[in-house]
């Protein structure tokens, strides 16, 4: 069920409201022992440490293992971290984080949107003259590196990251901030620090750009997150744009004198399904809370 906290009435209770239309009155939980600020730098801090624990498994020897064990350390550590913030600092349950509610039907909606965006960004980009067919890859070459590329979106980005940024970083915020507030905190803590991403870009102006799409798919999933209650519709979008920007890379590449313009067109639509998806949470929630 996804709750969105109001403001205490009363020093020993708070009212709940859904954006299903459901209104929950329950004991107040105690209160984080870090403020608001400190735990969004802490949610920094445990991505890039899950991140890097990968490097844990070089002392493994090259091939498949190290390749699986590399992936698998970065979603270990994100979830870990993710448990230790929520309990350690939040002082909340682990249900909190939204682990335990699949949300199929928001996974299949997060993956269609994302894959939709994307693609329709590429299409724009082709159209005005911003790409080149990419090279050939030969089809067995490409199903090889399918396995990689959905360790890689999945285990070693969206899973830990999603995590740590919706499905702590969201929840912690519900109460102390409004809707607005969360989701521009929830985008901001996560897209900025892609200004260190590998996106290929060479000048400053470009990496700016390039954040269009970390803060676009980030809008999308902290509405998911919002509405959903689960976390996993999230983890669709995170991973589903990477695998959406892989196929895409397949037929099409951005000219080296128009990245930033490529950028800029797919990420403008990336960041305008984000803000209709924010929109459209915080409408619900709004006519739902009125009911």
């Amino acid at each position: 069920m996804a709750v969105v906290m109001t403001a205490a009435r009363c020093a020993r209770h708070r009212r709940i409201h859904s954006v299903h239309g459901m209104t929950i009155t329950q004991t107040a939980p105690a209160r984080p022992r870090l403020p608001l600020a400190a735990r969004a730098v802490l949610t920094v801090v445990a991505a890039f440490a899950a991140a890097f624990s990968g490097y844990l498994a070089t002392v493994l020897p090259a091939g498949a293992a190290r390749t699986a064990s590399t992936n698998l350390c970065a979603t270990v550590a994100g979830l870990g971290l993710a448990v230790a913030l929520v309990r350690g600092i939040d002082r909340r349950p682990v249900a909190a984080l939204g682990l335990g509610r699949l949300a199929p039907i928001g996974c299949v909606v997060a993956l269609a949107v994302t894959a939709a965006s994307i693609v329709g960004g590429a299409l724009l980009a082709s159209a005005a003259g911003l790409t080149t067919p990419a090279p050939h890859v030969p089809v067995t070459t490409v199903l090889a590196s399918v396995p990689v590329m959905l360790m890689q979106a999945f285990l070693l980005q969206a899973v830990p990251e999603e995590v740590l940024f919706r499905g702590y970083l969201v929840r912690s915020a519900l109460g102390q901030l409004p809707l607005w507030g969360v989701t521009a905190l929830s985008t901001l803590v996560f897209g900025v620090p892609h200004l260190l991403s590998g996106s290929g870009a060479t000048t400053p102006a470009q990496r700016m750009i390039f954040l269009l799409l970390p803060v676009g798919f980030a809008l999308i999933a902290t509405a998911l997150r919002l509405r959903t209650g689960s976390v996993w519709p999230a983890v669709a979008v995170h991973g589903g744009f990477h695998l959406t920007w892989f196929v895409v890379g397949l037929r099409v590449v951005p000219r080296p004198e128009s990245l930033g313009a490529y950028f800029g067109v797919v990420g403008g639509v990336l960041l305008a399904v984000g803000l209709a998806s924010a929109w459209w949470v915080a409408g619900r929630s709004r006519a739902e809370s009125a009911m």
